[in-house]
């Protein structure tokens, strides 16, 4: 728009002068956005050098903590559900467990929560079988400290009525039911993990399917082997179990240390057919089957 200057007219000057600082002024606005989408991106490119990758003290601490709030959770839902649907109960408090303990440490760790997992994810090769030995004796130990917790945090009554929280298989169910029961639910939890979670890095919704798997597993096999899937959640509370449960009331439990292998064994070979499976048909980068 032209602008028509008088020369001893006070408002053209004026005008002339408010006009021409505003189109400055607009040239300005433009250098301070530039700059600041600049600043922005050497900002963002520091924070991403400034990232240190999670040492394997970090992840064996993720794993401990993760495992200890998961047994503690796991055991104490029990407490006090005797007029309810018990394995419904355990369901539901597993399953979410694992879905906030998975995102929560999801980002450090990978969030196994589970030796089965770890072994399962080593025997595919996106762990490294040092740094898995190390997360399983890490699990393990967060398994017996939650499990004390537990013990703690109970009167010896409902410690004693919920079995010092252990999986144990239901009355009357052998060993080959509870055994079969362990292997088919690993089998299905560490599939879930690794396609869901290992096998990429851009499905957000990893922790609750992971999540959601639990329940469906609980809820299926619960009242046959207790469904643990995971050593690290029968492991502490039987050492526990052992510790502060009288004789005659540790006698009266079930299979407690019978049937107790089935937790190791059964895991195991589910988590070994999920990475056969995993590796002859489904993983990404390498297929046998292709």
């Amino acid at each position: 728009m032209a602008i028509k200057v008088n020369s001893g007219g006070l408002y053209g000057a004026d005008v002339f002068e408010l006009k021409t600082f505003g189109k400055y002024r607009g040239e300005m606005n433009k250098r301070p956005e530039f700059e600041q989408q600049k600043n922005n991106s050497d900002s963002d490119s520091k924070m991403i050098e400034d990232e240190k990758e999670f040492s394997i003290y970090s992840k064996c601490a993720a794993e401990f903590i993760a495992v200890l709030l998961f047994v503690y959770v796991g055991s104490m839902q029990a407490a006090g559900v005797f007029s309810h649907d018990g394995v419904l109960h355990a369901a539901f408090a597993h399953g979410v467990a694992i879905f906030v303990l998975a995102a929560t440490f999801g980002g450090v760790s990978g969030a196994h929560i589970n030796p089965a997992v770890t072994f399962g994810i080593a025997l595919v090769g996106r762990i490294t079988p040092i740094h898995a030995v190390c997360y399983i004796v890490s699990q393990l130990l967060g398994s017996i400290f939650g499990a004390l917790l537990v013990r703690i945090s109970l009167s010896y009554r409902t410690y004693n009525a919920i079995a010092a929280g252990a999986t144990l298989c239901g009355k009357g169910i052998g060993w080959p039911e509870g055994l079969t029961a362990e292997i088919v639910t690993t089998y299905i939890l560490v599939q879930t993990v690794l396609l869901c979670a290992v096998d990429t890095d851009k499905n957000r919704l990893a922790p609750l399917a992971i999540g959601f798997s639990l329940i469906i597993e609980i809820l299926a096999a619960g009242a046959i082997s207790g469904a643990s899937m995971n050593p690290a959640r029968s492991f502490g509370p039987n050492i526990m179990g052992q510790f502060f449960l009288k004789p005659e009331h540790l006698d009266a439990q079930y299979m407690f240390w019978n049937y107790h292998w089935i937790y190791y064994i059964g895991p195991i070979i589910g988590a070994f057919i999920a990475a056969g499976v995993y590796r002859l048909f489904f993983a990404r980068d390498y297929r046998v089957l292709a």
